[in-house]
């Protein structure tokens, strides 16, 4: 008889929870690598599925007011990593954007497409359209699942005109990338601050909760271009 069929299934059960949160807590990315394969679970297969079966829940609508009162009417903005468009169909309606939606989920985007939005299907942080295009380029949930975020806020400030704004959200860093596997950063206001900051000084912060009643909360990054 093997060591292993002589102890209990409940302790066996027990340890091996116990083993995978220990490694899950000392290190998502291997933990990612030993379970899928990969350290960044992030694909386009990946998106298509979660959009597909509507299974991202959160409490947007005071991150979602925050960015609205950044937009004036008839602004050209971008939408960096717009999923089904929850965001872009707010600016669309409240402020008769001309709106552009990026993201790598064809299926997301054919769903915009349907409705009439203007669509580029590419993986960030490549975001091929042109200089100084966009009066407002904003990126909501997007930068904590990325392996390397600044890149994508470079982009965004490329494409973005002198004088426009560059937003973007985050969740706080209450919630670990070892609780919610899709992330790969954690993020202060401290830390977002630092990040805009390399590309001018106008910039300020606002926070929120993403969870009625959590400690879980967004935190929105706003940058005035120089």
């Amino acid at each position: 008889m093997k060591i292993k069929e002589l102890i209990p299934w409940r302790i066996r059960n027990y340890c091996n929870n116990l083993l995978e949160n220990k490694i899950r807590q000392k290190s998502h990315r291997l933990y990612k690598f030993l379970k899928f394969g990969r350290t960044n679970i992030n694909t386009p297969d990946y998106w298509n599925n979660q959009w597909a079966n509507d299974s991202v829940q959160r409490n947007y609508d005071k991150l979602f007011a925050l960015i609205l009162e950044q937009i004036p009417p008839d602004a050209k903005v971008l939408d960096v990593g717009c999923g089904v468009g929850r965001l872009s169909k707010l600016i669309k309606q409240q402020r008769n954007a001309d709106l552009t939606c990026l993201d790598f989920s064809e299926w997301a985007l054919a769903q915009l497409q349907q409705e009439g939005f203007k669509t580029v299907c590419s993986a960030l942080p490549n975001i091929p359209l042109p200089d100084n295009r966009f009066d407002i380029a904003v990126a909501t949930e997007v930068f904590e699942h990325l392996d390397y975020p600044e890149k994508t806020i470079a982009q965004m400030v490329r494409v973005v005109k002198p004088g426009g704004i560059v937003m973007c959200s985050v969740p706080n860093d209450t919630l670990h990338p070892h609780e919610e596997l899709e992330h790969q950063q954690i993020y202060t206001v401290e830390k977002i601050t630092t990040i805009l900051s390399k590309y001018g000084d106008k910039i300020k912060t606002e926070t929120g909760e993403l969870f009625p009643g959590s400690e879980h909360e967004f935190i929105l990054g706003i940058l005035k271009t120089d």
